[in-house]
């Protein structure tokens, strides 16, 4: 498990490798344990980074990201995919230069058509044949000078075929219309909850790989269950369709903020979060 000194190495190694213009190298035959641990830090993991808070700003939605949300909450609600898969795929699976260099609503619109993709609901041609006509429709890109023409045509009339509920369909997608129920909700067993509330646990170190809801910055760190909320999938399976995984005990931990972050200068200021059973373990 890594000290408090280490994590915070971490998460200065991961902010250093944000983006940026970097001298040339080639891909290093060894590569430094912390540096290991910032790579494979998940890339949505944000929270506890240095330079917080950042400034918020009011700002109006623009009609795109407006459309943008409709889309994935639709294609949400026809079941093509649930709340972890999509920040899964939007906020982690996107990239580091990517994920920082994109908007917020930009990140979602990626994900939802990778994710369409990946599912075999529209082929990559076909997307490809409807971006390139929008393009045209709307004079993006109409003079590329210096550039070859692309060699997708934007053709007047592009079927994009998405999933109708019509099992029969040959795909990978297999997602039919599943009608009022909910096509996230969990058919795995129930586990029992193992806490209460005032018992004092402490948050797991597993390895942060591919994707987590557990931020680093509670890694290894003790707390107080406040509360037990509900029974669910862990985010690791939900983000996968793994819908028929054991649903464990959610609960929110209370922490004490002098204890996550050592700099921080008020005793008894607490910040709560919330955790399935799996990532937390009884401290005597």
């Amino acid at each position: 498990m890594p000290s408090p000194t280490e994590t915070r190495q971490i998460f200065e190694t991961g902010t250093h490798l944000m983006p940026a213009i970097h001298k040339e190298q080639d891909w290093p035959y060894e590569v430094p344990h912390i540096r290991y641990e910032a790579y494979i830090w998940p890339t949505h993991d944000v929270g506890g980074q240095p330079c917080a808070p950042q400034i918020f700003e009011e700002k109006e939605d623009e009609d795109w990201e407006n459309n943008v949300y409709i889309t994935c909450e639709v294609l949400g609600f026809r079941g093509l995919w649930n709340a972890e898969e999509r920040r899964r795929r939007y906020a982690n699976d996107i990239g580091m230069t990517l994920y920082y260099g994109f908007s917020y609503n930009a990140r979602w619109i990626w994900g939802a058509a990778k994710m369409l993709v990946d599912k075999n609901y529209v082929s990559l041609l076909e997307l490809q044949g409807k971006i390139a006509e929008v393009r045209q429709r709307l004079g993006v890109n109409a003079e590329r000078a210096g550039h070859a023409t692309s060699s997708i045509g934007a053709r007047p009339h592009v079927k994009v075929t998405t999933n109708t509920g019509n099992t029969n369909k040959t795909r990978t997608g297999k997602r039919p219309d599943y009608g009022p129920k909910a096509p996230w909700d969990g058919t795995g067993a129930i586990q029992p909850a193992r806490f209460k509330v005032g018992d004092r646990v402490r948050v797991k170190d597993l390895p942060a790989i591919f994707y987590t809801r557990t931020q680093m910055y509670v890694r290894n760190m003790t707390g107080t269950i406040a509360a037990l909320t509900y029974p669910d999938l862990v985010p690791a399976d939900e983000a996968w369709d793994r819908y028929d995984a054991p649903q464990e005990q959610y609960y929110i931990v209370r922490f004490k903020q002098k204890d996550l972050w050592a700099e921080y200068p008020f005793e008894n200021d607490t910040l709560q979060s919330e955790y399935p059973d799996m990532w937390l373990e009884a401290v005597d």
